[in-house]
């Protein structure tokens, strides 16, 4: 079953390759409608967004189906701690392809969105792991020392149930699925804003990408009254 994300993402593949199929000619130079609005594309960006947002749902889906055991169910260690791992790299990767996407679209309101996503427990449990290449540092202010030790409890590493040591008898816990549910919504709700303003500018909001669109606002909203 697709995602939100999955098909948020879907239409927008839809919508550049139709602007970019679509050649406008100006004083004998040919342009993209998508370069109308748009100063400067970095089309490898782009694609490359693109598809890590793609490859990061299948990811997610397959821990969220098959858990930190994967699918031997076994209660391996390693698999657990490559799983995780595994997991929070794609999370990130997501995040750092919406920066991206938010850089390229020169959505005026992209640096509150980008705090926003970066509030999001998942990422600052990224972070405290350095499951992405930028090395952690603690905030000197919230300790007298200034590095925090964090070492994961191998006895607490399920998915509804993180747990960290942080140092001596001080432990902080994850939930997992709640975090990636949560993040997962300003995921949604993001590129749900960068649709709309593609969809504004490139098509004056007509026309049946336009109409995919909504439908998908509606998917959205419906599974919101229900959670």
């Amino acid at each position: 079953m697709e995602t939100l994300i999955e098909k948020y993402n879907t239409l927008q593949k839809q919508i550049v390759s139709e602007l970019t199929e679509e050649q406008k000619v100006e004083e004998g130079s040919s342009t993209s409608a998508l370069k109308t609005f748009v100063k400067e594309i970095h089309w490898n960006m782009l694609h490359h967004s693109i598809y890590v947002i793609e490859v990061g749902e299948l990811a997610k889906k397959n821990f969220l189906k098959f858990g930190p055991e994967g699918t031997s169910g076994l209660p391996e260690m390693g698999r657990r701690y490559l799983r995780l791992f595994g997991l929070l790299s794609a999370v990130y990767q997501q995040k750092l392809a919406i920066e991206n996407l938010l850089e390229i679209y020169e959505i005026e309101e992209k640096e509150k969105i980008s705090s926003g996503l970066n509030s999001s427990e998942i990422i600052n449990l990224c972070n405290q792991l350095g499951a992405h290449a930028t090395h952690f540092r603690s905030n000197p202010s919230v300790s007298e020392h200034p590095y925090k030790k964090y070492d994961l409890s191998r006895a607490a590493l399920e998915a509804k149930n993180t747990r960290q040591l942080i140092k001596k008898y001080e432990f902080e816990s994850f939930d997992l699925l709640d975090d990636l549910i949560y993040f997962d919504k300003k995921a949604e709700l993001t590129l749900s804003y960068m649709l709309a303003e593609l969809l504004k500018k490139a098509y004056k909001n007509q026309g049946e990408l336009y109409e995919l669109y909504v439908t998908l606002q509606k998917e959205g909203d419906a599974r919101s009254t229900k959670n």
